[in-house]
């Protein structure tokens, strides 16, 4: 097993599920392509939110396994683990309200381009899958990879 810091883990595996994204897109895979773009914005917020965020992937207790979902501490002191879409595009648009990261805020709270996809798809024969609701989402993965590597070259979010 590797021992890469989960961030990097979860960047190489955004920009790995967009190529996989686009190579099914391009040819006419477009089920899996809207999957794989899906999994392009999970990938790339948890990376954003242990980078920048203050999320963890430690164990939540002393002497307890490291978690397998980023987490950050709430007001309440209780961990919020964020999971898949679409819940975590509004768990993370929620976090960063009012904190750094105001253009990723601002895309998050102002689109909505997941909220009827999720992981569960996988099952589906594919049949259901909407033209427009792909290109929106790859629209969404590319903008998201965009503000990844500007977050990465300023070394905040902005």
């Amino acid at each position: 097993m590797s021992n890469t810091p989960m961030p990097e883990h979860y960047a190489c595996a955004a920009l790995r599920h967009y190529d996989d994204a686009v190579y099914l897109l391009d040819d006419g895979r477009m089920p899996n392509a809207d999957y794989h773009f899906g999994f392009t914005v999970e990938c790339a917020l948890k990376s954003l939110l242990l980078r920048y965020v203050g999320a963890t992937m430690d164990p939540t207790k002393p002497g307890k396994l490291p978690t397998k979902k980023p987490w950050v501490q709430d007001d309440d002191g209780k961990p919020q683990f964020f999971s898949h879409l679409p819940e975590l595009w509004s768990d993370v648009a929620l976090l960063l309200a009012g904190r750094s990261g105001g253009r990723l805020a601002a895309v998050l709270q102002s689109s909505a381009p997941f909220d009827n996809w999720s992981v569960d798809h996988r099952y589906r024969d594919g049949a259901d899958i909407i033209e427009a609701d792909v290109h929106n989402r790859r629209t969404a993965a590319e903008l998201l990879l965009r503000l990844h590597d500007q977050a990465l070259t300023d070394g905040a979010l902005t």
